[in-house]
């Protein structure tokens, strides 16, 4: 046997999640190396039984059905002594972990009941010829230990219908993240780390065709959260991703209806190669949707998420300017996008009075600083400068420091327009640092940045 062999189980062998089911499959190993050879084929499939008990009993605490059923059984069959029970469960634990629990795939029920089989044969007399017992070669068994640390022992138990109704359950729930990074870090720690490509598969089907479906208005709003989870699986799980989603998206958005169709503009935002994918007359009904679709739609659909597909840019750009004012803050404040600063920056410096500075400050210039440029820092800091009635609000110092921070990662290019702006606001005090229009808060900000 190579080294580099033992060293490939031994990998595995460290993501296995269960620490019992470690140390089994450990024993198994062990026995591997001495040469052992039976012994490692009953260890390992002591492994695989004790792993899906384990796992049914995770699943079970979860709520899922089918793994109560079992597990109840299970416990039955131990606190009464049940040997016949036992046995029976044992014997057909394969197909209960395929078709109840879920937890294999079909394929990986047909490696895994091979060392069941062969682990038969090493626990029983079992005679190839009238005087020759099995014998197990050494590449049979390191075989066999791969295949149950592959196919079950590293894996969580997230496959099948009972993860995709778990990960529904999750999105409906109040304490599912509303980031992006959050969602980035519960997705992949939860659903994609050592999940099977089968999950991913149907994973991502189902975050496609979630929000189009009759009856699940419940998960249509949370369309935005279910897109961010889209493109987390398209970063993590790339080739998967494009082999699934490709042909789904070409497919299956033809039969959307109008109603719902709008709702893909999330999903363009979240990951801008679904358009490419889209057969052309869906494209030209989405254009042609938008550019009929009226002010309340616009918002309910997160209509301007998709600025992110440059094919759409000038269309969205054309219905935003044919609203005046009042609807260009409403829209830009649901959705603020780098294409509507300068439109924000605008509104902004034209207020006419201490406390509409205040109220925009907070529902538009704070929504949109993470997307500003240096440039934009110059323009809103002119804005400020230009109109006392900004200037002199007593809110607006509150804004300029959220801005502050939220540009934290651009400050090198914007320092010397902060620079400026205090200098001008502090000359125009006589050089009196300590007003509160001189904005004090930012010059301290400069001085310790």
């Amino acid at each position: 046997m190579s080294n580099q062999a033992v060293t490939d189980i031994d990998v595995l062998a460290l993501s296995v999640r269960d620490q019992e089911s470690r140390r089994l499959i450990e024993e198994a190993i062990t026995a591997y190396r001495g040469g052992a050879l039976r012994s490692a084929i009953m260890s390992a499939w002591i492994a695989v039984v004790h792993d899906v008990f384990s796992k049914a009993r995770e699943l079970a605490a979860q709520g899922d059905a089918a793994s109560t059923t079992f597990v109840a059984k299970i416990d039955n069959a131990i606190e009464h002594k049940n040997i016949v029970q036992m046995q029976s469960l044992e014997r057909e634990l394969l197909e209960t972990a395929k078709d109840e629990l879920q937890l294999v795939t079909p394929h990986e029920h047909e490696t895994l009941k091979r060392i069941q089989d062969d682990r038969h044969m090493c626990a029983h007399p079992a005679f190839i010829t009238e005087d020759e017992l099995f014998q197990p070669s050494p590449d049979l068994v390191r075989s066999h230990l791969v295949h149950a640390l592959q196919c079950l022992l590293i894996h969580a138990p997230l496959q099948g219908k009972s993860a995709l109704n778990r990960f529904k359950a999750d999105v409906l729930s109040p304490s599912f993240p509303s980031t992006q990074d959050g969602i980035r870090t519960f997705v992949f720690a939860k659903y994609l780390n050592r999940s099977k490509d089968a999950l991913v598969a149907n994973l991502i089907k189902v975050l496609l065709k979630a929000p189009f479906l009759e009856g699940e208005d419940e998960l249509l709003r949370k369309k935005r959260q279910l897109a961010w989870t889209l493109s987390e699986v398209a970063a993590r799980k790339t080739p998967i991703f494009e082999e699934i989603a490709r042909p789904f998206v070409g497919q299956f958005f033809d039969g959307v209806a109008d109603e719902r169709l709008l709702n893909i503009c999330t999903f363009l935002g979240a990951e801008p190669q679904l358009w490419s994918w889209l057969s052309e007359p869906v494209k030209l009904r989405l254009v042609r949707l938008i550019e009929e679709c009226p002010i309340d739609d616009l918002k309910e659909h997160l209509v301007f998420d998709a600025f992110e597909v440059p094919e759409l840019v000038d269309s969205l750009l054309a219905k935003f300017t044919s609203y005046g004012t009042e609807e260009r803050i409403q829209l830009l404040s649901d959705n603020p996008s780098k294409q509507f600063v300068s439109f924000g920056i605008e509104i902004y410096s034209a207020v006419g009075s201490y406390r509409e500075a205040e109220k925009l400050g907070q529902s538009v210039v704070i929504p949109l600083a993470s997307h500003f440029s240096a440039d934009d820092i110059r323009s809103l800091l002119d804005a400020i400068l230009g109109n006392s009635q900004i200037s002199y609000a007593s809110g607006t110092s509150d804004v300029l420091v959220e801005v502050f921070k939220l540009t934290a990662s651009i400050f090198p290019a914007s320092r010397e327009h902060w620079q400026r702006f205090v200098d001008e606001m502090t000359a125009q005090h006589g050089g009196e640092q300590d007003t509160p229009y001189s904005y004090p808060s930012i010059r301290a900000k400069l001085d310790a940045a």
